[in-house]
């Protein structure tokens, strides 16, 4: 059964998504708005790099358990 928790990445995602929605809607000083702003994009590039790191080491993974299998059938 897979936990209703949210993971890391989850939270990160809404973190930055929510200072994006503050820096767009809020009526911040023109400072403010610029940091809130660069905030939420580092934090959505940095979801978005984590996401892909550990999807493509699963793969890989993945990738190397099918052929540990296709090799020990092979014997």
């Amino acid at each position: 059964m897979a936990s209703r928790r949210p993971n890391f990445w989850n939270r990160l995602q809404l973190f930055a998504l929510g200072l994006l929605l503050l820096g767009i809607f809020a009526p911040l000083p023109d400072l403010l708005d610029m940091i809130v702003t660069l905030a939420a994009t580092v934090l959505l590039l940095i979801f978005l790099g984590g996401t892909w790191w550990e999807e493509r080491r699963e793969r890989r993974a993945d990738q190397s358990s099918s052929a540990a299998i296709s090799s020990r059938d092979q014997m």
